[in-house]
């Protein structure tokens, strides 16, 4: 039985995963740089825009998803690591899904108006996702270095030969 995820699940995937890399980049930058300045507004919009790209991919993720269903965990994960690996992946998609939202509501009026606590919970829910993934390439990692399962090889953008 083949294991590995299909190419577009794979796109999805690397897609989000470089997208969110460009969200801490420009979200941890431009506030180095001046108010009104060019690299603050560049910074600031390409961070807008990976996040609306986000939103969009993860919507088309969970449909996905919803259809193709998830690939069977590796044969000997004990069911405390199979649920901490389930946990992980359902909180990341939920992550995913509601930042970007949250990003949208800082940017509005509305957003405006409830004063700092969309921003700082868009701000925490930054480091939760940050976390997050974190733990996510730990576990790959650790699949791939430790368990030596071929987990990693599922979800790599080419074939292991």
């Amino acid at each position: 039985m083949d294991r590995s995820y299909d190419g577009f699940s794979k796109l999805l995937h690397w897609s989000v995963a470089v997208l969110v890399v460009v969200q801490f980049a420009t979200g941890w930058t431009w506030g180095y740089f001046e108010r009104g300045t060019d690299p603050r507004f560049y910074l600031f919009r390409a961070h807008l825009i990976s996040g609306y790209a986000i939103l969009a991919l993860a919507v088309v993720r969970v449909l996905w998803r919803s259809v193709h269903g998830f690939r069977a965990l590796p044969d000997g994960m004990s069911p405390p690591t199979a649920l901490l690996a389930r946990a992980t992946h359902v909180v990341l998609y939920a992550a995913i899904l509601v930042q970007p939202i949250i990003g949208i509501v800082v940017t509005t009026a509305f957003g405006k108006s409830l004063g700092r606590l969309p921003n700082t919970v868009h701000i925490t829910l930054a480091y939760v996702i940050f976390g997050l993934v974190a733990l996510h390439v730990l576990g790959a990692l650790w699949h791939h270095f430790g368990r030596r399962d071929g987990l990693l090889y599922r979800m790599l953008p080419v074939r292991r030969s």
